[in-house]
């Protein structure tokens, strides 16, 4: 059983990441959102990125079936967050990378 501090909420929602203050910020990358939680989020991307990198990632549609108080209880449209892990999937025949992000405070 997994010990988590805060509940997770499972979505799916379209979602593009840059990295933060590097010369690549201009470079975009696509994900899907899976589920999210007030510390974080797990994404699939279409890129892998190192543990360690800081991306900004926005939120680029929301499912209208997402009730306001779940949205509420920690979602986040944009963010800054921290690749804490990244590890290969095959998603419809296609190498994703199924990716757990912390959100940074600021």
């Amino acid at each position: 059983m997994e010990n988590r501090t805060s509940s997770r909420y499972e979505i799916e929602s379209s979602i593009v990441c840059s990295h933060f203050g590097s010369r690549n910020a201009n470079e975009t990358f696509q994900g899907k959102m899976k589920n999210y939680c007030m510390s974080g989020v797990y994404a699939e991307l279409q890129v892998q990125f190192k543990k360690g990198t800081v991306l900004l990632v926005r939120t680029k549609s929301i499912p209208s079936e997402r009730s306001r108080a779940k949205i509420m209880d920690g979602f986040r449209s944009i963010s800054l967050a921290q690749v804490k892990w990244s590890t290969p999937i095959c998603v419809n025949g296609a190498l994703h990378f199924a990716t757990g992000l912390k959100h940074l405070v600021v």
